[in-house]
């Protein structure tokens, strides 16, 4: 996320310097969005109870131009971690940053519940990814044990076949995992593009 987060930066900077018109004013911009894209990547990556502070001091004596930009930034790489989640790993992440915008915008209602509803999507999609991912695996073992009987009968040595590694079931899989990615993937930009919005 560092390296994400300087190329952004550097690609930012570059643009300007070509224009030949980057004030320092916009170079002021660039660097507290640094910053608090810096301050935003440390919350999600460890435990950081100082990051509302920093975020506060980080705001202090800005004007409204460069406190806008800065909560774009911070809003912008919590939705990066905001997906539909293929791992737990992924549910933990973007619940880490549903977590950060809820502190962000601690006094406005509102996000609040458009934070837990994103999050019940997630879980949602989670559960019922795997529900139907196990339904499946369980549909297609039941056809596999017969032809693993039947191989091992065969070459009179035990054959053991990967459900998940047949090529139709990874069809079948595919298809099923694209609509459900469609269906809840089109709330969830939905219920992003809020956040969007408010600092748009």
């Amino acid at each position: 996320m560092g390296d994400e987060i300087r190329s952004t930066l550097e690609i930012a900077l570059e643009k300007a310097e070509k224009i030949g018109k980057a004030s320092k004013e916009e170079l002021e911009v660039l660097k507290l969005q640094e910053e608090a894209q810096r301050l935003t990547a440390k919350f999600l990556r460890e435990d950081f109870p100082e990051f509302e502070k920093e975020i506060h001091k980080l705001l202090e004596n800005k004007t409204s131009q460069q406190k806008k930009a800065v909560l774009k930034s911070i809003i912008g790489v919590f939705l990066k971690n905001i997906v539909l989640p293929y791992t737990q790993y992924q549910l933990d992440d973007a619940k880490k940053a549903l977590e950060g915008l809820k502190l962000l915008f601690k006094k406005i209602p509102d996000i609040s519940r458009l934070c837990q509803e994103i999050e019940k999507l997630l879980n949602e999609y989670y559960l019922h990814k795997e529900t139907i991912y196990n339904e499946l695996s369980k549909r297609f073992s039941a056809g596999i044990e017969a032809l693993e009987q039947a191989l091992s009968n065969q070459m009179g040595t035990e054959v053991k076949i990967n459900v998940e590694e047949h090529p139709q079931f990874k069809e079948e899989w595919n298809k099923i995992k694209e609509k459900l990615d469609e269906e809840y993937g089109k709330q969830l930009e939905y219920l992003k593009n809020i956040f969007e919005k408010i600092v748009a």
